[in-house]
């Protein structure tokens, strides 16, 4: 548990904190890369998994996919099985891209930090985008949503994680509702909630995760 209690730059004390500070998000988890999935795998971390398996059915088996907050490429690992996709990750964390590139899961990785728009991708580039576990470290993650619209083309599916306590707190079912209700994307599903990491003792049964998919318009 030490990672999960270690400060970085003043503005990120705790991975059940959280931070929407960059720099500091940044330095955490360039600090963090080296033991991340071992770390994660102790804590019977599944979210990775579980949305795989909840885009996958929307996906040619050739399909373009952005990763979003890819990390050393979790859920790259966790596509694999579903098709010979084109991935593409994008993450703040230099030494995690680092580590995702050796996966060999991706085909390009971008170093930028997600809560600067817009991303610098062009329209309509991929048909998909998953994000897992990252929306905890985003101030206006309805900017981020508008931006990965812009970026899947119509018809393309996006899939995202978000915390039970922060999905509350930020009221992320009316904004799901109010993008759709502009037009840019309709609600495919919207999971009850599931154990996000059971083996920390942060969180275990007391903060859970929703998985959500979006079509895009």
């Amino acid at each position: 548990m030490a990672q999960d209690n270690k400060s970085k730059s003043g503005g990120l004390t705790s991975l059940k904190a959280g931070s929407t500070d960059s720099d500091a998000i940044a330095d955490y988890y360039d600090d963090w890369a080296r033991t991340y999935d071992e770390t994660l795998a102790a804590w019977d971390y599944q979210a990775p998994r579980d949305a795989a398996a909840l885009l996958a059915p929307h996906l040619s088996p050739k399909a373009h996919i952005l990763d979003v907050g890819c990390g050393t490429g979790l859920v790259a690992d966790a596509l694999s099985p579903y098709g010979d996709f084109h991935i593409d990750g994008i993450d703040i964390s230099a030494e995690s891209l680092k580590l995702a590139g050796a996966r060999g899961g991706y085909e390009k990785l971008v170093c930028h930090d997600l809560q600067k728009h817009p991303l610098p991708l062009e329209d309509n580039s991929y048909d998909a985008a998953i994000s897992v576990g990252v929306l905890t470290y985003i101030a206006d993650a309805e900017a981020l949503f508008r931006d990965l619209c812009r970026c899947v083309r119509p018809g393309g599916v996006i899939a995202f994680t978000q915390r039970t306590d922060r999905w509350e707190a930020l009221n992320f079912a009316a904004m799901i509702a109010a993008i759709e209700g502009e037009g840019l994307w309709t609600a495919l599903h919207i999971s009850e909630p599931r154990r996000y990491l059971p083996e920390n003792e942060d969180f275990a049964d007391e903060i859970r995760i929703i998985h959500t998919l979006c079509r895009v318009a």
